[in-house]
């Protein structure tokens, strides 16, 4: 299989490393996250990816598997992470869909099996939690 920019990108997520992130992505790149945050753009998905390494001390995002057709690459993902109040939440379940162009990945969509109703959502809460436990986005 010829590279993976979705392993390249989770590569750079896990590195914590949002000019990494941008590096990989064409300046129209768009972003969803499995809490609902979206961002269009170089600049909004920089922001977006930057508040959510923030809250991390650590992350991994290990590929579990992978499918490539044409300009789009899908992939389950098991994702970990340490916040930087040392929560640890390991093994979350995560499908990823990356859609490339000539200029990198123009469209990353993020989705997990963690995430809220949608009558549990109240705009601008803050941060998702289940249980008390944070749900992290990517």
């Amino acid at each position: 299989m010829e590279e993976s920019p979705l392993a390249d990108l989770l590569a750079a997520i896990d590195k914590l490393d949002v000019d990494a992130v941008l590096a990989l992505c064409a300046p129209e790149c768009s972003l969803m996250t499995t809490d609902g945050g979206h961002a269009e753009g170089e600049h909004e998905v920089g922001r977006l990816m930057s508040d959510f390494l923030a809250t991390l001390r650590s992350t991994s995002h290990e590929i579990t598997a992978q499918w490539h057709q044409e300009d789009e690459w899908i992939a389950e993902v098991l994702a970990s992470y340490e916040l930087q109040d040392w929560l640890r939440l390991e093994h979350l379940r995560r499908a990823f869909f990356v859609r490339t162009g000539p200029a990198g990945i123009r469209d990353i969509r993020v989705y997990g099996a963690n995430e809220r109703r949608l009558g549990d959502r109240v705009s601008g809460q803050g941060p998702m939690r289940i249980g008390g436990r944070l749900v992290l986005p990517l």
